[in-house]
């Protein structure tokens, strides 16, 4: 049984901490890495659109100057959405890496329980990953690996056998990635504004968990 399927939400972050401590931890590594998860809380968001503002926009040229107002407007969505979520599906998880002094978030995801119809927004969700973002510096690290497989974790817990996410056709590193972690394409309904501004295709894929 698949209850509180509206305002189902988790985001993950990676961080480097001030101490041991994993603060309502939930997921376990896979892997031997030098970053452990932990959940964020709401005064984390800040970081979480600032990281998001920096991985997904401009820091170069005229286009930067649009940023400030780009991570406000990330920042808002997030505190809006995380102050009306619904128990138990409110877990924000992230890592953390022993050896800085200052918590730095280096990574970040979000899984929800979304429809995969821009035309039937009120349709049964399924869960959906999103916003999946590191900085430059800690890639290739495992970094991404470990976000996704925190949220198929969480995702096994809602007693849910599949998860989706959408990646840009022309972006071969992410492709790459999810190919690698065993998310396969399947058939999705055309995204007309991509068409319409000339973006590039929207694919859709899934894994069976």
């Amino acid at each position: 049984m698949h209850l509180f399927k509206r305002s189902v939400v988790a985001d993950l972050g990676i961080f480097h901490p001030t101490d041991l401590t994993v603060e309502d931890a939930q997921y376990v590594s896979r892997l031997n890495t030098p970053f452990r998860l932990r959940t964020l809380k709401q005064k984390d968001l800040t970081d979480v659109a600032a990281l998001l503002s920096y991985c997904f926009y401009p820091q170069e040229g005229w286009k930067s100057w649009f940023n400030p107002l780009m991570q406000m407007g990330i920042s808002h969505d997030l505190q809006s959405r995380y102050s009306v979520r619904t128990m138990p599906y409110t877990s924000l998880i992230g890592a953390q890496i022993v050896h800085r002094s200052t918590p730095k978030l280096i990574g970040t995801v979000e899984v929800a329980l979304k429809s995969l119809s821009p035309w039937m927004p009120f349709s049964p969700g399924v869960p959906y990953i999103s916003n999946l973002a590191v900085l430059p510096q800690s890639r290739r690290q495992g970094v991404g690996k470990q976000l996704l497989f925190a949220c198929e974790e969480l995702v096994r817990q809602w007693e849910y056998n599949r998860i989706y996410l959408h990646v840009l056709d022309d972006n071969t590193p992410a492709r790459r990635l999810y190919a690698k972690a065993g998310y396969y394409r399947v058939d999705s309904p055309v995204h007309w504004s991509g068409l319409l501004f000339g973006q590039s295709n929207r694919l859709l894929l899934c894994k069976s968990l």
